[in-house]
Order: structure tokens, then sequence, then C-alpha cells
């Protein structure tokens, strides 16, 4: 029955870079395998894809029967593929170049391997700002789907159709993607879709779904809901019929006009704009909605996405490296370095939502990996250069040689932000901070059950969440702490109430004396016998080895005798089965770096544990240690006391 109207299936499938190989496996197993060769036995049922280059080159290399099965599906016409950013990269928030380079370097692997140059692009996360038209366009695409909350914001009134957007005259056709088909399929009861279908095809209309293909068996629930219980072979059933006609975005080009011209503003889909609020602002945005009559919600939306980078230091960070590198390879024209660049740029660590995102380690240890490479590759070193690295108005000092690489805050404490290991491609310095989240007052716990989108699932707190607290800001390494003498029992994790200076946060001077940065403050500590003003200085030293020296003294400009802990506070990405203790010595990296404190100081250490919620419910997860060497001093008037830490690389131990 073919009335003009059709279903326009598109179906995302994606895993990060740097996932655990035990996740594709997983993937494959129980969603995309399954899916294709069911697929497979219904010739008639016409679909579009999107498989990323992390899933694509695995793909080609593990999964060859997958790799086979999706060839014959686009060789016969079956199966349109989309395009994209190779490695998913959010576009809007990486340079135009390399905007462009991701976007070719996925149309020439489907050219290569499949045949034909996509038509359009599975555009990330639906993350849209109006100049992507003119960046899409001169790549060579044709269109992009978008959430319907898109349209509805431009005032859009008819979902089923599609529609054209230009910027600077370059033309784009945008597919509004329909909500209630989203949450429809594969989640409710094939009546219910049939009815919403009749009433979209009477009208001869378009039945547009976009959406994620892990929702096919890897969502929680979805296993057993379609492959086990027959969901997704009935839906089959149902499309092979006369009833419901299939069809690519690519044939509905061809066949009809769009319906008409539209402009949209930047935005994602829906509950991205959620996730990005604080969660005062996400409670507040929630009882508005809540309201407010459908007529009027086209002027109410959420946030947008680059505001992550305001609600996350450590996403902000990420990105202005990600920006960083990228000028340096740009600079140098390595093909190799630019792959590994690319790589770096894949967008799942820089956000949060009801995936674990930003909060999983080993997804921000795998960009920085990448990144790391592609500036070893590019441009190895650089001496001590003042620039205002995170856009914050004020400089931070930056420094590489083969080994380490430094970023120096001295307006936040004088404090080191990054420590890259280049042997390693690692950032030591890459910890998360804890922080509220709005998930962290729950809804009313519920049973899971089948047929619900994760994104309607409640969760229910584990026991541990009540051990979590918060942290005031980003954690950071070679961060000065004064406490009480005698506070032995301090519980140095929780330490700011303890904090008894005013050194862990003030501003330092920053001045170069040779190779030599030396970081400087006149501040003051708290005492038992009152307020002292004290001088901290930080000499930071390349040695010519390799090594990294943080020669430190604290000097009593009082003229009486003060007693204090002076600590040297340090948080590193570890996990731990990497770290090891001697004396006044920390193992890293199974010993490959060594971190020694001179003189032997009382040595604390707790592990950084934070509270994010995944698809399957709540997780707690290691994001790294922090370490506290003390020492309790006590200075006569116009006394100082110095310490050293030494970084070192052990390659041949």
């Amino acid at each position: 029955m073919n009335d003009g109207a059709a279903l326009l299936l598109a179906f995302h499938n994606h895993q990060p870079v740097g996932n655990f190989r035990s996740v594709f496996e997983t993937a494959f197993a129980d969603c995309y395998r399954p899916f294709l060769k069911a697929i497979r036995e219904h010739p008639s049922v016409r679909f579009t894809a999107h498989y990323s280059g992390p899933l694509l080159e695995y793909m080609r290399e593990r999964e060859p029967e997958c790799w086979d099965i999706l060839a014959e599906l686009t060789g016969r016409g079956q199966v349109e593929l989309l395009g994209g950013g190779f490695y998913e990269p959010i576009l809007t928030t990486i340079p135009e170049a390399d905007r462009l380079g991701q976007l070719g370097m996925m149309s020439d692997f489907l050219e290569r391997y499949f045949g034909a140059r996509p038509r359009g692009i599975w555009l990330t996360e639906r993350v849209w700002e109006p100049s992507l038209a003119s960046t899409l366009a001169e790549a060579g695409i044709e269109y992009t789907l978008l959430d319907e909350e898109h349209f509805h914001y431009a005032g859009v009134r008819d979902l089923h159709a599609y529609y054209i957007t230009e910027d600077q005259g370059r033309p784009l056709k945008i597919f509004p993607i329909d909500k209630t088909l989203r949450y429809l399929i594969p989640f409710q009861s094939l009546e219910k879709f049939e009815a919403y279908w009749e009433g979209i095809r009477v009208r001869h209309g378009l039945a547009i779904l976009g959406d994620d293909g892990e929702k096919f068996g890897l969502w929680p629930g979805t296993k057993k809901w379609v492959f086990d219980e027959g969901w997704l072979a009935r839906f089959l059933e149902l499309l092979d019929g006369d009833r419901v006609r299939t069809a690519t975005y690519a044939e509905i080009l061809d066949e009809r006009p769009p319906a008409g011209r539209a402009y949209l503003s930047p935005a994602s889909y829906e509950e991205m704009m959620e996730w990005v609020l604080e969660p005062e602002a996400a409670a507040a945005f929630k009882a508005i909605k809540a309201r407010t009559p459908a007529e009027a919600r086209r002027f109410l939306r959420g946030g947008f996405f680059r505001e992550f980078f305001l609600k996350y230091p450590e996403s902000h960070h990420l990105h202005q490296r990600m920006l960083m590198v990228s000028r340096e390879v740009g600079r140098a024209g390595n093909e190799e370095a630019r792959r590994e660049l690319y790589k770096g740029e894949c967008n799942d660590p820089l956000w949060h939502g009801v995936f674990g995102g930003l909060y999983l380690p080993h997804l921000r240890e795998a960009s920085y990996e990448h990144l790391l490479k592609a500036e070893s590759l590019a441009s190895p070193e650089l001496d001590w250069t003042a620039e205002d690295f995170d856009l914050d108005g004020r400089d931070e000092w930056l420094r590489r040689d083969a080994t380490f690489g430094l970023i120096v805050k001295p307006s936040a404490g004088g404090a080191v932000i990054e420590i890259d290991h280049y042997p390693l491609a690692r950032n030591l310095g890459d910890v998360l901070s804890r922080r509220l989240e709005s998930y962290h007052v729950p809804d009313e716990p519920h049973s899971a059950g089948e047929g619900k989108s994760i994104h309607e699932l409640a969760k229910e707190l584990p026991p541990e969440a009540r051990s979590i607290r918060y942290d005031r800001g980003p954690r950071s390494s070679a961060v000065d702490r004064f406490f009480a003498a005698g506070a032995e029992d301090l519980d140095f994790v929780e330490y700011a109430d303890a904090e008894r200076g005013d050194f862990f946060d003030g501003g330092y001077t920053a001045s170069l004396l040779g190779p030599i940065l030396r970081l400087s403050r006149k501040g003051t500590v708290r005492t038992e016998r009152g307020i002292i003003p004290v001088r901290m200085e930080k000499d930071i030293i390349p040695a010519e080895d390799g090594r990294v020296i943080f020669d430190v003294r604290v000097l009593n400009l009082a003229d009486e005798a003060a007693a204090f802990i002076f600590a040297s506070e340090w948080n590193l990405y570890q996990y731990p089965e990497e770290i090891s203790f001697g004396e006044g010595i920390v193992r890293l990296c199974r010993g490959r770096i060594e971190l020694e404190f001179k003189p032997v100081p009382v040595l604390r250490h707790r592990p950084i544990e934070t509270l994010s919620q995944s698809e399957k419910g709540y997780d707690i997860i290691r994001q790294g240690i922090s370490l506290l060497p003390c020492w309790t001093i006590s200075l006569a008037g116009r006394e100082e006391f110095r310490a050293r830490v030494i970084l070192t690389d052990r390659p041949g131990d």
C-alpha cells in the first residue's frame, strides 16, 4: 500500500573510543549481531543505519559475520548508511578543519568498503548549531536528523515531513525525529505502534525514527523483551506486510520536496538539555515545565550543550586540551598525529547524563591518551610558556619535554592542574571531583520491568551513597595546605573545614628564573597563638635527566614562633593495582613513575570515589587517589621550612 506515507527507521550504533573490549563483545553478542541477522531475513524492510568509526573498525577486525551481513544489506539496497564524524565528536565543539576532516574520513571509509558516499549524517547527540548547515554542505552532505524539540522551538507544527535550512546560502535538509516513536519502539506493544502509524498514514506523512540501536538488546531488559519474547520478530513481520511502507531517507529525498524552510536554534534532544543544568536549575526547570501548557512549550527549553563546560571544570579542561592539540597538529601537518587527535575528540568524556560519560575514568583516559600521542607526534617539546589555557582571563604556565608535561595555574593556589607522562601517554592529573548531581535526590523507586526506556526508569540510591561527600572545586596537585598542629586524626579527604591557611585557593605570583618557574604568595595561617603571616615559595625545576623537582619553602614572617602541619596535596589518576608505597616514596603506574617526598613525611592517602548513574542504575566509581604528605613543623620567628618533591620516570626499572 503506497499512498505516500512511509516509516523511516534510522538506527545509530556507537561504542566510545577506549571502551572495554568486553563491552564491545557483549554489544555484538546481545544486540548488533542478532539485530542484523533478523533484518537479513526480511529483505523488504528498508532502513537507514549509522555505525560510528570505533564500531566499524572493531567490526571489520573482529566481527566478520556482522561485517559481511552489513555489506550484503547495503549491496542489495536494503540499508542506507549514514556518515558522521568518524570518531563521533560533537561537531560544534571542534574546529572547522577537524569537522571536515572527520566527516571526510567517514565518507571515504564508507565509499571504500561499502561502495557509496553517504548522503546524510548522524549528528552526534543531535547537538545542533545553525552554522553546521554550511559545514555539512561543504562536506557534501545533503541531510541530517534532529530531534523534534529543535523543530518545536522553531515553531514548526508538522513533524511528519522534512524541511530545508541554510547557512550562508548553503542548504541542508533536516528531518525531525519523532519523540513518540522513540518511546514506542521497541518499548511498547505493536498495537500502540499500529494505532500511531495509522494516524500518520492517513495524512500521507512520514513517521521518522532515529534512535540508538543499543535499545535492541543492550539497554537493561531489552534483550529479553526484543529477542527472547519476540518483539522484534513480530515487528519485522508487520513491516513485511503491505500496511506499513518502509523507506530510506535518501529515497524520500528523491521522491518529494521539503515541506518548507526552517531555521533552528541551538539545541539537542530534550533530555540532554535537562542533564546540562545544575541541580537547582534542573529542579526549577522541572517544576516550570510541569505547569506550562503544551501550546507554550515552544518558548520553554533547558540548557545548551556547551554549558557542560561550565558545569564540569574537568570537561572544560579536556575540551581545551582538544583545541590546543588541534592547533599543534594543524601546524605540524602530521597525518598520524591527526588520526590520534580525531580519536581524542570522541564526545563521550565531555558530558554526563543517564550514561556515565565524563564519570567513566577509562573514557577520559582514552581521550587523553590519544591527545598526548598526537601532541608527541606534532610538537614534542615546549619551554615554559604563559598563556590563558582555560580562558578565565589569567595566564597558566605550560611546559613539556619528552617525559613530562605540566600545566600550572598560579591563580588557583599555584596548583599543577595537569601532569602528563608522554611515554605512557597518561595524564596523571585526570581526577574528577565529587559533586552534587540532580539524581542524588532520587525519585521514588519502582520496578524496572520491561517496556521502559532508560529515560523512564527510576533508580534507588545504593547504601554506599550515604558516605559520598562533595568537593568545593576541582582536584589538583602540589597544593599547599595548612592544618592545626596535633591534628593527627585529620580526615584529610574532607579537610576543607580543617584548613588553617589561605594558600590552597589563593593567587600566586609566577616568575621565570631561567628554566625554573617560581610561584610565591604572602598569606596567613591561623594557629593557636593567632593569625601569623607566612610566605610560600614553590620552585618547579625541570632537571636534565627528565625529572621534575618541586622545591617548597615555608617562611614564618612573624617574630614569634609558630607550629602547624604543612601538607602538599596531590590528586592522581591511579587504579589500586598501579600504586605502591615505600618510605617517603609513592610508586605510580606499577613502578614506572616515582613521587618522592623529602624529608620523609607522614603520608596519608585515600581513594577518591564518585556517585554516578548509568543505564543500569548507580555506580560508585574510583576516580583516583588523594595523597597528603604531612610535615609537623615548629618555626621560630623568621625561620623557614624546606621540603622537596621529586617526580621521576624509571623506564628501566
